[in-house]
């Protein structure tokens, strides 16, 4: 799909974007060569916003400049997915050890709900189950009260690397059934004030989540 007119962002903002999906969806598959000319036909731009983009990629480690190929979509490296969940998993438990005792009702139902919507969509969904387990997320910590922690966290939720790791290798109705059951429970924790439990949780929901521990 190619950039929108309406779409008012720098055209560099709007191809990155359409990359990075198609990356993470697996539309894009790990070895393909992305060559500057072919990505701005096939995307409807010219070059310029395309090399842009493709520099940003390699320095976010979603591809690589490989000389005679271009620039080529990374395999993901196991350790390099582990590390992604240790980094998210510390911050996240640090803004719920802030948050619990916090939550006001409209913050529970927000939860709630999501886990309930969660619970009904189509399991091989992963676009929507990504994007409703990112927004649990966010409705968990956001009152940690650290402007800087909740800034620091969104732009590990946003990487490039994080969104292809959860859309791209987990899938399926017991995986969702899992994520389900551990949002339910870390929500009763949070309910009886109890951040040692929720955090505890939130390890065992992170485990789940990361195909690197999950197969193990």
């Amino acid at each position: 799909m190619g950039v929108q007119p309406k779409d008012l962002r720098p055209l560099a903002e709007k191809v990155y974007d359409l990359i990075t999906a198609d990356i993470a969806t697996g539309e894009i598959a790990s070895g393909t060569a992305l060559v500057q000319e072919q990505v701005a036909a096939q995307y409807g731009v010219s070059r310029t916003p395309v090399r842009d983009v493709l520099t940003r990629l390699t320095l976010e480690g979603l591809t690589t400049l490989v000389p005679g190929r271009g620039y080529v979509v990374n395999q993901l490296d196991e350790s390099e997915i582990a590390d992604v969940f240790d980094v998210r998993y510390a911050l996240e438990a640090l803004a719920v050890h802030r948050a619990c005792g916090h939550y006001t009702p409209q913050q529970m139902l927000r939860m709630s709900t999501l886990i309930e919507e969660t619970a009904l969509i189509d399991p091989s969904d992963n676009l929507e189950l990504f994007r409703l387990g990112l927004a649990f997320h966010i409705a968990l910590v956001e009152p940690a009260g650290n402007s800087f922690l909740l800034n620091v966290l969104t732009s590990v939720w946003n990487h490039p690397i994080q969104k292809r790791i959860t859309m791209t290798y987990r899938e399926g109705e017991e995986y969702q059934n899992k994520v389900v059951d551990d949002h339910r429970r870390i929500l009763n924790a949070l309910k009886n004030e109890d951040a040692n439990q929720a955090i505890e949780l939130l390890r065992h929901c992170h485990d789940v989540t990361d195909p690197t521990r999950a197969r193990k």
